[in-house]
């Protein structure tokens, strides 16, 4: 310190210094947060795969659709993967980092308030959210599978209001939580996986077809009202069965989890003049409405 300086303003402007310096460098950090674009994948897994146990199949088919969507997405964002089953989580976030991406993970339960708004809290302390996927379906009826579905007087009311609660009203419990930072933003994608029971319900598919039918008509819902705000919302109808460890003995022509992933990145970077809402996925050597 100089000669006409006491010890005591030395330390107060060196103290002074130090922090203004800290306080920059925090507020240049969270300005480089805010600046980054991420993609959330809800649903980062899939009810067909086996809990990721087949090694020997590409990463992109051994956790179906989620862990395909999440593989994608994230040669272009980093993701945030959010699921229930953190194991899977960390095996496709590694997978990611394997492959040179940047992934984070969060437990999430879309049938609760809380947990969705704690996933998104901590999503959105990695960047501005770009893109959400919503990816979540409830389980098959107990000790059902593809061609054993009950009958529509068959179908037990508990498991359709549990089914209810995770396929539409998740999608809400998410929506809640990120279209309004779309909209402030005046830019964001909100991108939800259907099926073809979404447009079309029959005998044997009683027991999930409402639920799909009820989030396609959310979709179109969230697109009417906030395509207008910058908000693409897309509703991805999957016509057939997609290629997993717990599918492939069905007869049929599978869907390759990285062509569709891929089908739903397209749809997310598309310019507003020219936004698809539906668009329907089947593969070409089956007819159109395959499963039904």
């Amino acid at each position: 310190f100089g000669a006409k300086e006491s010890p005591k303003n030395f330390l107060s402007r060196e103290r002074g210094a130090f922090f203004g310096t800290k306080q920059k460098e925090t507020k240049k950090k969270q300005m480089s947060i805010s600046a980054k674009k991420i993609a959330v994948i809800v649903g980062a897994g899939s009810k067909h795969d086996k809990d990721g146990t087949y090694d020997e199949l590409p990463a992109t088919e051994r956790w179906g659709l989620g862990g395909a969507l999440s593989l994608v997405f994230a040669r272009e964002y980093p993701v945030v993967l959010m699921g229930r089953r953190v194991s899977i989580l960390s095996d496709v976030a590694a997978e990611i980092k394997k492959a040179g991406g940047e992934a984070h993970f969060v437990q999430c339960d879309v049938t609760s308030d809380d947990s969705v708004k704690k996933a998104f809290t901590e999503a959105k302390a990695y960047g501005t959210i770009e893109v959400v996927v919503f990816n979540v379906a409830a389980p098959f009826p107990p000790g059902t599978s593809f061609g054993t579905f009950p009958l529509p007087k068959d179908v037990d009311p508990s498991y359709m209001q549990k089914s209810f609660d995770i396929g539409v009203t998740g999608c809400i419990r998410v929506a809640n939580n990120i279209i309004g930072d779309m909209i402030a933003n005046k830019h964001g994608s909100f991108l939800i996986s259907g099926a073809t029971m979404s447009i079309r319900g029959t005998a044997n598919f009683g027991a999930i077809a409402p639920v799909k039918a009820a989030l396609r008509s959310y979709a179109q819902s969230l697109y009417n009202a906030y395509a207008p705000e910058g908000v693409h919302v897309g509703h991805i109808i999957i016509d057939g069965v997609i290629d997993s460890p717990n599918t492939k003995e069905i007869p049929v022509q599978h869907h390759n989890p990285e062509h569709l992933a891929q089908a739903f990145l397209a749809l997310s970077k598309q310019p507003p003049t020219c936004w698809t809402h539906e668009i329907q996925i089947t593969p070409n050597k089956e007819s159109i409405g395959m499963r039904l």
